[in-house]
């Protein structure tokens, strides 16, 4: 019975073999046309695809070329056109990798060339970064007397241009192919395929006319184009479209092969001769000779047989409009195509088969999988009903706990709020520290209640991860400088150490990594009582999982603290449980906090630990990957290496990480010394810890070269003006890389020194003459400023000094003013202006003054003190600058520079008082409210009083800080980085002209932030904004009633 059962099965699984078998191969036979007809849909669709990618190779040019014609060049100056030219083109030629190089030429024979001699080499090698490589640029602008021109090299990074030594053979544009067809007819041209000099690579020239109004020929443009990058994008677009096409090549209208995706590589044969490579595609047997002359007739899918071969192939041609005139081919091997037919012919076969044998196994056992199917039912349903229960657990919790939190804020925040402006009424000192322990209780109470909404953000997987660039020395250091304020009140030392051979730019979450480095911080510095707190990066080596793009990097929190026992560690990362119950009555918190990190951690693919010892201090560290991006550590642009340095009265760690930063610019002169009474000699640059009572003026007695002190923010503030008159830098605790590099480069000469503010007044007491007779005597001064805040300052200031002065709203109007009177004897502008700015107002005047005539001394007025800024002012033919708030000591000394004409006719006022620091303290109002809220001082120096009309400036400058703080806010939310920056800059400006320090602070901290990149960080000082300037409005009536 058992045998003949066997039979029947073995029989029956022959005949579902072989019937599965039959119907797969008449299904083949069926689907065949089918198939072949597919493939040839998709060939034509891929050729928009093809045609699309091609054409964006070379339109480019094209559009390079309507912009330099409708740039109206042609109008200015012929001295200008180099420049104006290179601004427009070296863009281009940096940005288009195609793009080898750009040039005019002339009817005269004068030429101008922007050139990127890399343009046909690899490079994505380094990242596809051009930003960081010279540009070539020639300048022929004598013909007749030198042919041959001058070469320039562009460095993209730090705007600037020196001359090359590079000679070149003569080059008269007008004798060139691509010149004279173009001057020929009128029409733009593309040229022959030929074989650049430069790169031995192939290459097409895009020549364009560009007429004057007359209709005469002003200049033919041209490009250079690299036929590599076609070859390139033929073969990025065939792996993109995966199978559209097996073999796809481009030719020119004579059909010769002109892209092919072998020609995208970088071999020593193409490099050699790539005319010779081109060979292979020219033997009349190959699939690329046969394709042109069989589909120049018939339709356009035909099927084509070459080197054994079926292929169906099409063509299409590129729109002349946009690109290169050319033909583009693609082709799908009729194997590859009915190869998936085949294989599932095999696989039905197969899979019949199986099909029986499982069938005859699953046969013997289905009674008893029955019975074991229904058990297991049966618990599978109990295990659903207990996993909902807990689900609907964990939610209910976590929606209890953010529920709560938020209701908590909300009373909570006017709780603060209203504690703070309880803090500047007229209170008692009693009444003022209870209004600060509210204040604090309720910040404390704050950070639990933001600790238990993450918490329950993770618990509900709602909390998503980042994976954006960011500055990895800008997040630790930032994360340091929050921590700063609390280490300093301890009297703890603050060191951060960031491993100098580490790439800066990542990719990660900078938010997370900040709150985790803020957590871990803030414990150490609230569990350390004294000695220091001790921030480290570095790379984890030998790691087997890290790769050259996600290296993984630790990060260590070191304290000097209590320490914890083995079993204290054990507790540590779990969620409300703290090392002790005692540590929560001493220090307080929840114990969220280090379990809200371990989360944090292992959602961005990290780890945490902690290694410590009782009594002996702890160390937490966590490990994440992060990518990163670029391939070179940052580096300081100037040579420091001629530098000698020495550190006094730092702390060994202190010490140790600066002289390790230093090193790493090649610097091998460092010295350390205990005491600044132990010091003395010559050096480059001096480096001395600042503090209560650690230095004295006669301490510096010994020391000869450039000094920069090291504090707390508190500290610096609190050197004597003896002290900071000696100073060249302020460096802050924690100290930081780039501020010691710079701190080095003023040392040595290569960037001006750091203005100190020290508290010294001049002598203003000077009335102004009438404007009429300082015109008369060339003594008046212009002033092109769009700030009515600072046209105020400006004025006040300039009359208390003996001058008279005009005010232009913008540098239009000065340059109107300039035109049409004289008289005037030096012109301040300030740099951002609507209209016209200061740098286009100063080329403006240079350029109308002839040689003959005398010139006008040009000071521009910016809130910018940033490196490059002096420069930009020299260029454009200014003899200084003046940063914001305006110095009164240094436009004194510029105006008796500038305008010693002005000083005979300054006018004494009777009972005027010297303008010193006693004088100034004695002019400012009695206050009884904080001065860095608003500080009359600041005032009192321009006006002499708070007067009515200093009063009145107050109040039209605050009117608009509302407006200036919505478009901070706007432009942050809408990623408009230039709309923001703007805005803090104007509100930074006004803000310290009148005296409101605080405000103004926050928004040059804002506005540096914006320009560092740093958007995390500028959002969080944005956040500061409103809240600031509430308390200067709430305290308006009292400055108002002074």
């Amino acid at each position: 019975m058992l045998t003949r059962r066997w039979v029947m099965f073995c029989v029956l699984a022959l005949a579902v073999l072989c019937g599965s078998g039959g119907i797969s191969y008449w299904v083949y036979h069926a689907q065949r046309d089918e198939l072949v007809s597919d493939a040839g849909h998709e060939l034509t669709d891929a050729t928009v695809a093809f045609t699309q990618a091609l054409n964006s190779v070379f339109e480019p040019a094209l559009t390079l070329g309507g912009t330099v014609a409708d740039s109206g060049i042609r109008h200015a100056p012929p001295n200008q056109w180099p420049t104006l030219f290179f601004a427009i083109a070296t863009g281009p030629v940096r940005q288009f990798e195609q793009m080898n190089g750009a040039f005019l030429g002339f009817p005269d024979g004068r030429f101008l060339h922007v050139q990127d001699l890399e343009v046909a080499g690899p490079k994505r090698a380094t990242g596809g970064d051009r930003t960081s490589r010279g540009i070539y640029r020639r300048i022929i602008d004598t013909p007749a007397i030198n042919p041959r021109g001058r070469w320039q090299v562009y460095d993209p990074q730090t705007g600037r241009a020196k001359m090359s030594p590079r000679v070149t053979q003569a080059y008269d544009p007008r004798t060139r192919n691509w010149y004279r067809q173009v001057a020929a007819d009128g029409r733009a041209h593309w040229t022959d395929v030929y074989q650049f000099a430069s790169s031995r690579r192939l290459g097409v020239t895009y020549a364009q006319p560009i007429f004057n109004p007359d209709g005469s020929l002003w200049a033919v443009l041209g490009v250079d184009l690299s036929l590599g990058s076609l070859s390139q994008t033929l073969l990025t677009t065939s792996s993109a479209l995966a199978q559209a096409a097996d073999i796809v090549f481009a030719t020119d209208l004579a059909d010769s092969v002109l892209g092919h995706p072998e020609l995208a590589s970088d071999t020593t044969e193409i490099r050699s001769s790539t005319s010779e490579f081109l060979e292979r595609y020219r033997d009349p047997t190959s699939f690329e000779s046969l394709a042109p002359r069989q589909l120049k007739e018939g339709p356009p899918l035909q099927m084509v047989e070459a080197e054994g071969r079926s292929y169906l192939t099409t063509k299409a041609d590129l729109d002349p409009a946009r690109a290169m005139p050319m033909q583009i081919y693609l082709a799908r091997d009729l194997e590859q195509v009915l190869a998936a037919a085949r294989a599932v012919v095999y696989r039905n076969v197969l899979f019949a088969f199986v099909a029986v044998v499982v069938f005859g196994v699953v046969a013997s056992y289905a009674v008893k999988l029955q019975v074991e199917m229904a058990l297991r039912r049966q618990a599978e349903a109990e295990l659903i009903e207990a996993r909902d229960i807990a689900e609907a657990a964990t939610q209910a919790k976590s929606t209890f706990l953010a529920t709560m939190s938020h209701e908590i804020r909300t009373p909570m925040n006017g709780v603060m709020s209203m504690a703070e402006l309880l803090g500047l009424t007229r209170l008692d000192g009693e009444q003022r520290r209870m209004a600060r322990i509210i204040i604090d209780s309720a910040t404390a109470l704050l950070t639990i209640i933001n600790d238990i909404l993450d918490f329950s953000k993770i618990e509900a997987g709602k909390l998503e991860i980042e994976a954006v660039e960011f500055s990895l020395m800008s997040v630790v250091g930032g994360s340091a400088e929050l921590l700063a304020p609390r280490a300093e009140a301890k009297g703890l030392d603050l060191v951060v150490h960031n491993d100098p051979s580490l790439i800066d730019l990542r990719l990660g979450d900078p938010t997370r990594l900040r709150q985790i480095l803020l957590n871990l911080g803030g414990n150490a510095v609230k569990f350390t009582d004294e000695g220091r707190i001790d921030i480290r990066v570095r790379r984890i080596e030998d790691v087997p999982e890290a790769t050259d793009s996600a290296e993984r990097l630790r990060f260590e929190v070191t304290d000097t603290g209590i320490g914890l026992n083995e079993e204290q560690r054990a507790r540590l990362f779990q969620a409300f449980v703290q090392a002790d119950s005692s540590t929560s009555r001493k220090y307080g918190g929840t114990g969220l906090g280090l379990s809200i990190c371990q989360r944090l951690t292992e959602l961005m693919g990290g780890s945490i630990g902690v290694d410590s010892e009782p009594g002996a201090g702890s160390t937490f560290w966590f490990e994440l990957p992060l990518a990163a991006v670029g391939d070179a550590p940052p580096r300081y642009p100037d040579d420091l290496s001629a530098a000698s340095v020495a550190l006094v009265g730092l702390s060994d760690r202190v010490a140790e990480v600066a002289e390790l930063y230093l090193r790493a610019t090649g610097i091998e002169r460092i010295d350390r010394f205990a005491a600044a009474g132990e010091a003395a000699g010559e050096r480059t640059l001096w480096i001395l810890r600042c503090g209560a009572g650690r230095l004295a003026p006669e301490d510096l007695g010994g020391i000869e070269g450039r000094i920069a002190f090291l504090g707390y923010r508190g500290e610096l503030a609190d050197l004597s003006p003896d002290l900071k008159s000696r100073a060249s830098a302020l460096l802050t605790v924690p100290v930081s890389r780039n501020g010691l590099w710079r701190a080095v480069a003023i040392g040595l000469g290569l960037r001006p020194a750091e203005e100190i503010e020290v508290q010294q007044r001049d002598d203003m007491a000077f009335a102004p003459p009438p404007v009429e007779e300082a015109r008369a005597a060339g003594a008046l001064v212009l002033v092109a400023e769009d700030n009515e805040t600072n046209q105020v300052v400006v004025r006040q200031m300039l009359g208390r000094m003996g001058f008279a002065c005009e005010i232009a709203e913008n540098g239009a109007v000065a340059l109107e003013r300039l035109s049409e009177a004289s008289g005037y004897g030096l012109l301040l502008t300030d740099v951002n202006m609507p209209v016209m700015d200061g740098f286009e107002l100063a080329r403006a005047v240079r350029a109308r003054e002839g040689e003959d005539a005398d010139r006008l001394p040009i000071v521009a007025l910016t809130a910018d003190a940033l490196a490059g800024t002096e420069e930009r002012c020299a260029e454009a033919g200014m003899d200084g600058y003046l940063t914001k708030p305006i110095d009164s000591r240094k436009l004194g000394a510029l105006l008796a520079g500038h305008l010693p004409q002005g000083l005979a006719l300054r006018r004494q006022v009777e009972q005027a008082a010297a303008v010193d620091e006693e004088a100034a303290a004695e002019a400012a109002p009695a206050i009884d409210w904080d001065p860095e809220i608003f500080d009359p001082a600041t005032l009192t120096e321009t006006f002499g009083a708070l007067d009515e009309e200093a009063k009145e400036l107050i109040r039209g400058a605050s009117a608009a800080w509302p407006g200036r703080i919505f478009e901070i806010e706007a432009g942050l939310a809408a990623g408009d980085v230039k709309r923001a920056r703007d805005a803090a800059h104007s509100l930074k400006g006004a803000a310290l002209s009148v005296g409101a320090k605080r405000l103004g602070r926050i928004a040059a901290d804002l506005q540096d932030y914006l320009d560092d990149g740093d958007l995390d960080m500028a959002g969080i000082m944005a956040e500061l904004l409103p809240s600031t300037l509430e308390e200067f409005q709430e305290l308006l009536p009292k400055i108002m009633a002074l």
